[in-house]
């Protein structure tokens, strides 16, 4: 919590994210048929990734970043992953990290989130399994033979490091598509009852900008099912701040609810409190739009000097005289946090959440 304190003088400066989403790698041991990244991982080359020197001196440059998702690609197949989840928390202040895998490497994601609660008590990690379906229809979808039983395997032993270890939650992420919609009880079931997650989520399928929901997805039906996700989805969590994050979620749900019916609700925030970084160093307006606002190599990897240089602001200006709006839920969810209209429902749900908590807020 220290490091999240250090944190609040960035808030003056609207453009110093809160929010790093970085893809460490596009190489991926799955090959699933609804990828948005799927044309990377075709063409993945571990050649052009960051180096550790260079994640090094990124990460001494970016001013505090208190949330850093990793993504890919595959995250654990990055040999070095403990060390460049470091580098953030020891450099720009990582306080919360959420690193997602296709479970396809047990062994590997025991290891890393083994080193990385040990190493940094005081920062809170989530581990995050994808699951889509509770049987092989899993394995086809995500073009993998034996994922799910890895998958398991792994969550089993990361189940009992989260048991022993307070700063550490497990994550089930699913996504809602068309071809799988109709299961979403019985996956819901399976899962809470084979794996025991903190919390299962529920993302809705990718669609293509400027598209708000993926061809085929029933507005009403995906708002219907985030309700009942959010209603028996949850355990008691030891994450720090966790009514704050609860009350975040419910508040998202219902903004994604007017966002997918095509109402605007707040300013997009993105390349500005929330930056995309590839494998390759360019930073990226959004994980849905293509606009590229620099090439850290071309920075000397100052990330907050790219993101106030003139083509950035351009570009973020444009994006946001345009009113863009999307359901893309890590922007979804920055943009409430920055947005002081939506503060008293947050706040009222933040309140709520501490006081039907054993022992109040943390």
């Amino acid at each position: 919590m220290r490091s999240l304190l250090k944190s609040f003088p960035a808030l003056r400066d609207r453009r110093q994210p809160m929010f790093l989403v970085f893809a460490v790698t596009a190489r991926c041991s799955a090959r699933c048929s609804f990828c948005f990244y799927a044309d990377r991982v075709a063409t993945s080359d571990s050649d052009t990734e960051l180096r550790l020197d260079e994640i090094r001196e990124l990460s001494g440059r970016c001013g505090r970043i208190p949330y850093l998702l990793i993504s890919g690609g595959e995250p654990v197949l990055r040999e070095d992953l403990e060390e460049l989840v470091s580098l953030f928390v020891e450099n720009a202040g990582a306080s919360f990290v959420t690193i997602p895998t296709n479970g396809l490497h047990p062994d590997r994601t025991v290891k890393l989130f083994s080193a990385l609660v040990r190493r940094f008590p005081s920062v809170h990690f989530r581990a995050a399994f994808s699951i889509d379906y509770p049987d092989k229809r899993h394995d086809e979808a995500r073009g993998a033979a034996g994922c799910l039983e890895r998958l398991l395997e792994g969550a089993d032993r990361i189940r009992t490091l989260r048991d022993s270890n307070s700063n550490l939650t497990m994550e089930v992420v699913s996504v809602y598509a068309p071809w799988n919609a109709s299961g979403m009880s019985a996956l819901r079931d399976w899962v809470r009852e084979r794996i025991g997650p903190d919390n299962h989520e529920l993302h809705a399928l990718r669609p293509e900008w400027p598209a708000l929901l993926a061809e085929g997805i029933d507005r009403d039906s995906l708002i219907a099912e985030l309700g009942e996700f959010r209603r028996i989805g949850r355990r008691k969590e030891s994450r720090p701040l966790s009514p704050f994050f609860r009350a975040l979620n419910d508040t998202y749900h219902e903004v994604l609810g007017r966002v997918a019916a095509g109402r605007f609700c707040c300013t997009c925030r993105a390349g500005e409190r929330i930056v995309t970084l590839d494998e390759t160093g360019r930073v990226r307006l959004c994980e849905l739009r293509s606009e590229v606002l620099g090439d850290l190599r071309d920075w000397g990897f100052d990330l907050t000097g790219l993101l106030h240089g003139s083509e950035a602001r351009r570009i973020v200006r444009e994006m946001q005289d345009s009113r863009c709006m999307c359901t893309w839920e890590c922007a979804v969810s920055t943009n409430i946090v920055f947005s002081p209209r939506m503060y008293p429902c947050l706040a009222a749900r933040v309140l709520r959440h501490a006081l039907s908590r054993p022992g109040g807020m943390r």
